[in-house]
């Protein structure tokens, strides 16, 4: 879905890249394992990534995150990007944002080369953007007096010693196919023998999207990336990252430009063959001109929602519509219908497709006069898209904001002045005002989206669906009900809401499809996506638009919870929790069931501040807290680690170390059980009926209660230093009894 941009690049796309990256590596021999790097990549979510500068940026990137950031080459007028593959050793490229919140504080810069990197290898980068000081208020973009343009807010030379990531195949971007998401379009990440070397440089500048309601913006908001590339044998990608300060997702960095599937973008860059190995650049890398299918589905942002108290409707108009010739006319009709309430606005929406010139069949925009009760009427908004290649049909959707509506039947007169189209009919979205009812939330995606598979053109079925996001952030809590809203256009097609798809929700009306879903059950706080998938091939099927897509929540007590928002069956649920922390590696609670984020926050310190310490060598004293949670947990356990050396150096064995808790008046040795022993240090996990202060700890004989005297401060003794508090990943966890597994499912949450 829906904005006429120009398509991502497709099938034909993806078979010149890999062709490119094939050649490639067959000319140039891969990486050695001793060229450059020595830090693996700890993970694809919630660690400290290192920076070109040899700082560090939390790396949180817990789910989604592929929607809002992009690589293109005209910002102004293709801010979702595209696809771009050169042989250009200097050039320019820009940092787009089209997410929902508006903004990103600051933008990180990932570079990837492929194979072995020369001595010589240099890649200057100079960027230019806006900055201002990150918000201190959730999802707020800044004011138009707080942005700055900086031209240089980076400007630096990368060489190989800059590099200190162990080459990889994979670039991290949370769950999304974690250790297999690929770095650039077309990537075969199984293929091992081809590593890539990762850079990561912070710009120094944000970027502004649309959604960030500043205007004038240089480049669109973007930030600029010229680059220039010394002694590059062999193949280079760009990705972008982006960080902030205060989101749904917290603070650290959480979203990457997609490169996988509809809606990816990317810049790339073939280097300069060595001497004896010949041309490593092959045949048509892209500049986004060629002759790609228009059918190819695309992916939309809703602006930021509105509220009030009162109901939403998408209502058909009716009426026949059809082919219309020049000088031919058709009549529809639409209703605002009799709910409760004062109509606070009403837009329509009226949809053609199949337009072309009536000589030679090529497509052309339809030259449509409207009436709506004998008055003409323009369009306050317009989307088109062209339904096949060069020369193909075009569709299109007309949206007319009403400023008064009146009870009853309306009549619309549609006169086609030029060519041939077909007018499918429309739809009315009708918001009420009425103070009677619930609050209400609505965002809406409007555009023209055409789609079908036309495996000759490069479009699978994987290819062909268009995407609406959803990106307001929402309190499951508090949210009583949830429709999704839908008007398409041409055969029946497959209709899905984050993770659940069903076959038969949209009902036909001649060739407009309309559907009315509870989507209460699938949704998720942020980065909602409805998706749209064309099931018919183009040539026999004919070609589904997708038009207007509304998500409505309505604010109150969901079912099944009492007043209170705690389940009326006060279900327990487990969730565990992936920390950044050197000491404790997880924390699994359990508590009653809530569908809104919880989030757990662990300090280790050097001493137990003002409780007297237990008499027992201490490794680490640790705080563990729990943001968000509506009830106390009724159980948890830690999984920690120690050094070997520590518990040696103390006389201990493993059998020795437990986990204290401090319950006010005295220590208490928890039950700890010792597991693996991992790059020198042994882990252990213990269990706990209540959240406090902690000590990790060794006692001999540690079954027994450990009574609170011989206040011994042993600080010295623990050898790592304090960390700052960090966020963990919350994770569904669903206990599995039979053979004492444990399977961890990230929770979209």
């Amino acid at each position: 879905m829906m904005n006429d941009i120009r398509k991502k690049l497709g099938r034909s796309l993806l078979v010149l890249t890999v062709l490119a990256v094939s050649f490639l590596i067959a000319c140039v021999a891969p990486a050695a394992a001793e060229d450059v790097g020595g830090i693996t990549m700890p993970g694809t979510s919630n660690f400290d990534l290192q920076l070109s500068d040899g700082l560090t940026k939390f790396f949180k990137f817990e789910g989604g995150g592929l929607n809002a950031l992009h690589i293109s080459t005209d910002p102004e007028n293709e801010p979702f990007g595209q696809v771009t593959t050169t042989e250009e050793q200097s050039g320019v490229f820009y940092l787009t944002n089209t997410g929902g919140r508006g903004f990103t504080d600051d933008m990180i810069l990932m570079v990837a080369v492929n194979g072995t990197i020369p001595d010589d290898f240099a890649l200057h980068i100079r960027a230019s953007g806006y900055r201002w000081p990150p918000t201190t208020v959730l999802n707020m973009p800044p004011a138009a007096d707080e942005v700055e343009y900086v031209e240089g807010s980076y400007e630096g030379t990368i060489t190989k010693d800059d590099i200190v990531y162990s080459p990889q195949t994979w670039k991290p971007a949370g769950n999304n196919q974690p250790g297999a998401y690929p770095i650039y379009y077309g990537q075969d990440v199984s293929d091992g023998s081809n590593p890539f070397h990762l850079v990561f440089i912070d710009l120094n500048a944000g970027t502004l999207g649309g959604n960030s309601r500043l205007n004038d913006l240089r480049d669109n908001g973007a930030v600029k990336v010229e680059y220039e590339f010394e002694n590059l044998p062999t193949y280079a990608a760009f990705n972008s990252y982006g960080w902030c300060n205060q989101s749904n997702q917290g603070l650290g960095i959480s979203w990457t430009n997609r490169v996988s599937g509809p809606g990816s973008s990317g810049f790339s860059v073939v280097g300069t063959a060595p001497s004896g190995t010949g041309d490593v650049s092959p045949d048509g890398g892209s500049d986004g001109t060629a002759d790609t299918s228009g059918l190819l589905g695309k992916e939309t942002a809703a602006p930021p929602g509105n509220y009030l108290h009162g109901s939403v409707s998408l209502l058909p108009v009716t009426g026949t519509g059809g082919v219309l010739g020049v000088g031919e006319r058709a009549t529809l009709t639409f209703n605002p219908g009799n709910e409760t309430g004062f109509v606070e606005s009403a837009v329509l929406y009226l949809f053609v497709s199949d337009a072309k010139d009536k000589e030679d069949g090529t497509g052309a925009k339809p030259a449509l006069t409207v009436r709506i009760d004998g008055t003409t009427v323009t369009p306050d908004e317009s989307f088109t898209d062209q339904a096949g290649k060069k020369d193909a049909p075009m569709a299109a959707t007309y949206l007319y904001n009403l400023e008064e509506i009146t009870p009853g039947d309306t009549s619309v007169t549609v006169e086609n002045g030029d060519g041939i189209c077909t007018l499918d009919g429309g739809a009315l979205l009708v918001v009420r005002e009425d103070l009677t009812l619930p609050e209400v939330t609505w965002q809406v995606v409007a555009g023209c989206d055409a789609v079908a598979i036309d495996e000759e053109g490069g479009v699978f079925e994987d290819d062909a669906v268009s995407r609406a996001i959803f990106d307001d952030p929402l309190d499951l809590d508090q949210t009583a009900a949830a429709r999704l809203l839908v008007a398409g256009t041409g055969p029946t097609a497959t209709l899905g809401f984050n993770d659940r798809e069903w076959t038969d929700a949209l009902h036909a009306n001649g060739r407009l499809l309309m559907a009315d879903l509870d989507v209460l059950p699938v949704l998720f706080p942020r980065e909602n996506i409805a998706m749209m998938r064309a099931t018919k091939d183009a040539a026999t099927g004919g070609v589904l638009e997708s038009r207007v897509a509304v998500l409505v929540t309505t604010a109150g007590t969901p079912p099944g919870r009492s007043d209170s928002g705690a389940p009326s069956s006060a279900a327990p649920m487990t969730r565990a929790f992936i920390t950044d922390n050197p000491v404790v590696k997880k924390v699994s609670v359990t508590l009653p069931e809530q569908r809104s984020p919880i989030h757990v926050e662990v300090h280790d310190q050097e001493s137990a501040g003002a409780v007297q310490a237990p008499d027992a060598p201490v490794y680490r004293y640790l705080e563990i807290g729990l943001n968000g949670a509506r009830a106390d947990p009724t159980a948890l356990t830690v999984t920690f680690r120690v050094p070997l050396s520590w518990i040696e150096d103390h006389g201990l064995e493993a059998r020795d170390v437990v986990l204290m808790r401090h319950d006010g008046t005295a220590w208490t040795a928890l039950v700890t059980d010792a597991g693996s022993v991992r790059d020198g240090y042994q882990e252990f996990s213990a269990s706990s009926d209540d959240l406090s202060l902690f000590a990790v700890a060794g006692v001999p004989g540690a079954d027994v209660l450990v009574a609170q005297e011989g206040a011994a401060d042993r600080a010295d003794e623990n050898d790592i230093p304090p960390t700052s508090p960090q966020e963990s990943s919350p994770l569904w966890v669903l206990s599995l009894v039979a053979a004492g597994a444990a399977i961890l499912i990230r929770q979209r949450a």
